[in-house]
């Protein structure tokens, strides 16, 4: 291995440094080839890259921002969790402001929904997991969200905030998700306008091949 290589480390104590990075999301297996490549939790260490996720989808997060005058924000999925990445704010004086690059649980965020429904945590998630954890009434919502292409969190998290959330896919495997949010009584009656119109720019961008 040529990480123990380059560490000078036994190839014991390397494997279960790797491994523990591809738990978190931060290191992904080559398929068949023993290697390694950077995960999709790595971009909330690297959002300053040019080549970064975050720089990809700029511009639709900067449109939907202007169009939507909604608060929108960028999400990837960190092992078992999900990471704010990203956020652009618009010029309201009451607007949702989330916490960005903290791990938290994925669920009821409407960005967690959407990586459970479309496998964007491997197998952090599974249908058991969800069963097992949250309910059959939780299942149930991520069979609609699967089927629907779009998932909302109306006042689960916070009473009086309401988001929607499309995923955001690269070489057809969805590695993010995009969620416009606000105060609910100003979003809640435009959130399928919201998610249209989301999926709309990504696709344009080629970033989403999802049906919506």
């Amino acid at each position: 291995m040529e990480l123990c290589q380059d560490l000078n480390a036994p190839r014991s104590s390397v494997h279960g440094f790797v491994r523990g990075l591809v738990a978190e999301g931060y290191l992904e297996e080559r398929d068949g080839s023993g290697g390694y490549v950077l995960g999709v939790g790595a971009h909330t260490l690297l959002a300053s890259s040019s080549t970064s996720l975050l720089e990809i989808v700029r511009p639709v997060m900067r449109e939907l921002r202007d169009r939507l005058t909604e608060t929108v924000t960028l999400s990837v999925p960190v092992g078992r969790d999900i990471a704010y990445v990203s956020s652009f704010q618009p010029d309201h004086p009451i607007t949702y402001s989330p916490r960005l690059h903290t791990r938290r649980h994925p669920w009821p965020t409407s960005t967690g929904k959407i990586f459970m429904a479309f496998g964007a945590f491997g197998s952090g998630w599974t249908s058991a997991d969800i069963h097992r954890e949250l309910g059959p009434e939780a299942v149930n919502e991520v069979a609609n969200v699967l089927e629907n292409g779009f998932a909302t969190n109306i006042g689960e998290s916070v009473t009086d905030v309401a988001a929607v959330a499309v995923g955001v896919e690269i070489s057809g495997r969805m590695v993010a998700a995009l969620s416009i949010g606000g105060p609910r009584a100003r979003i809640e009656p435009r959130l399928m306008d919201a998610a249209g119109l989301a999926h709309e720019l990504l696709v344009l961008k080629g970033l989403s091949s999802l049906p919506l």
